[in-house]
């Protein structure tokens, strides 16, 4: 998963209100270019002149809604309910959270359906269990400013802690230092202070131990008796190394750390429970890095020189690299299972990308594009991609596109012109929905992308969307949008039918497509 200590939200599940968030919201594309003006203003993102931009990290604004089994939550931090929607019937429930309830995610680990929703005024969370006899909702404290929650794989454990990239404005005086462990087996919850503005909390894979990156470098959280900060491991020899110029990937298993730097060739890797830092150099600056999901690898890319490093991730020091000879690169992501690596760039307008195949003697392939990249998001097995393109100016041009491009197989993209710009993104192993918006013309659709058939159809939506999720087992996904009393489009993945319900808390209805 991506530590990014520059860049945008990491939380998968991350859910908005009925329209308290989306209202504080830009749309798509202006979201972030205010991001990357506000990073060069301060000295992170900004190049040498006559040269490229960074690389753009976008992959984490778009998040899916909580979806859990064949039920999709909603919360409203008006009222303080929280609404239960079944996927499959449309039958709607409430219950009373806390004062506030605006985060939620999905509880893994579950025989139920289960939420934590974190309640920004009562300064506490609610967990939420849906069961055939009703539903049960336990409460419990939580530090001052709360936005982010994380779990450890079995569910046990949960980690409500402050995001300062979603407060703008806030005063530097304003760590957003506490963090709140929250046991939901004992019910209890603990709140321990960690380093200035976390960026990301982890847990280590099979291990009672949590980890907090922050500008101070990375605190391990020890987890086996009663909560507490063990110590703070530095990831840089220079107490005032500027933040904003690094990212920080910490391992599956909690043992590393992968340190990227802007202008920097090299990438640092950590030790954390020796604390020791040991640098990889490669041929350039280094201009981003992911790890695979597996734990098995990471990848790094060079822009300067098209070099593709592939780094172990128990001898970091074992690299492998490729020249991508020809092409420009300056992004990645590694697909899940961590057998594909995309390759692009989003600093150039490149109508490109390229494949390397880790599970096949670092094989490459470049698949032809029609518009440049934004961003890529694969399927969750690999077998496709959907790829953002930003909108085109001059004449002809449009407010944006996207492609559905096979990465499975050594077949053609389809592209399709959007009306307004893309602004969510949500993928099963053969269907994608893409929303747009654009607040200005009032122009408001999703696209339902079937694979491998690579049909997409459009549905006009009559309000704006705010965030796009999946339920596989209703067979279903949904479109959630800015409406007062609430309101969710479902699309049905067999027939193409969109079923919408509005009014989740007054007379809860269900209409026919898009009608108000």
């Amino acid at each position: 998963m991506r530590h990014h200590l520059r860049s945008s939200v990491l939380l998968l599940g991350l859910v908005v209100g009925f329209s308290a968030c989306a209202e504080d919201a830009l749309s798509g594309f202006e979201a972030r270019a205010a991001d990357n003006d506000a990073a060069a203003a301060d000295g992170g993102a900004s190049g040498a002149p006559g040269e490229p931009p960074p690389e753009r990290e976008i992959e984490s604004d778009y998040e899916a809604p909580v979806a859990t089994g064949n039920v999709v939550w909603i919360a409203n931090p008006k009222s303080g309910r929280v609404a239960l929607v079944d996927a499959t019937t449309l039958q709607v429930r409430t219950v009373e959270a806390g004062n506030g309830p605006t985060y939620l995610a999905s509880v893994p680990g579950q025989e139920v359906d289960t939420t934590l929703v974190l309640n920004v005024l009562s300064e506490d969370a609610t967990l939420l269990k849906a069961t055939p006899q009703g539903i049960t909702a336990a409460t419990f404290k939580t530090a001052k400013h709360a936005n982010s929650l994380v779990f450890s794989a079995d569910g046990r454990f949960a980690i409500a802690w402050a995001d300062a990239r979603k407060v703008p404005g806030a005063p530097r005086t304003e760590g957003f230092q506490d963090l709140t462990v929250i046991d939901l087996t004992a019910g209890t919850s603990t709140i321990l202070a960690v380093g200035y503005r976390p960026v990301a909390v982890g847990f280590a894979e099979g291990q009672a131990r949590a980890h907090a990156v922050t500008q101070d470098g990375v605190a391990l959280v020890d987890l086996s008796g009663a909560p507490r900060v063990t110590k703070n491991v530095a990831i840089s020899s220079t107490p005032n190394e500027d933040p904003g110029t690094r990212d920080v990937f910490v391992t599956k298993d909690g043992q590393r750390a992968f340190v990227r730097r802007d202008g920097s060739s090299a990438i640092t890797v950590v030790a954390l429970d020796a604390d020791t830092r040991e640098d990889v150099t490669l041929s350039g600056p280094v201009t981003d890095l992911d790890l695979a999901d597996t734990g098995e690898r990471a990848v790094a890319v060079v822009r300067d020189t098209a070099e593709v490093a592939v780094l172990p991730i128990a001898d970091p020091a074992n690299v492998t690299s490729v020249t991508a000879t020809g092409e420009t690169i300056g992004s990645v992501a590694i697909a899940p299972g961590g057998t594909k690596a995309l390759l692009y760039t989003n600093a150039l307008a490149v109508e490109r990308f390229t494949i390397l195949d880790l599970g096949q003697g670092s094989a490459l392939r470049t698949v032809r594009l029609y518009s440049p990249v934004l961003g890529i998001f694969s399927t969750p097995d690999a077998q496709h991609a959907i790829v953002l393109h930003d909108k085109t100016a001059g004449e002809g041009g449009s407010p944006g596109a996207f492609s559905v491009v096979p990465i499975g197989q050594t077949l053609p993209a389809k592209i399709v012109a959007t009306q307004a710009p893309p602004t969510a993104v949500a993928t099963t192993n053969d269907r994608a929905i893409v929303a747009e918006r654009d607040d200005a013309t009032k122009v408001f659709g999703a696209y339902l992308a079937r694979m491998p058939q690579l049909m997409v159809e459009r549905y006009a939506l009559a309000s704006p969307p705010i965030a796009v999720g999946a339920v596989p087992g209703a067979k279903r996904v949904f479109v959630a949008q800015q409406h007062p009393e609430g309101r969710l489009t479902f699309i049905d993945l067999e027939s193409g039918v969109a079923r919408t319900l509005t009014g989740f808390e007054l007379s809860s209805r269900v209409v026919d497509g898009s009608k108000p």
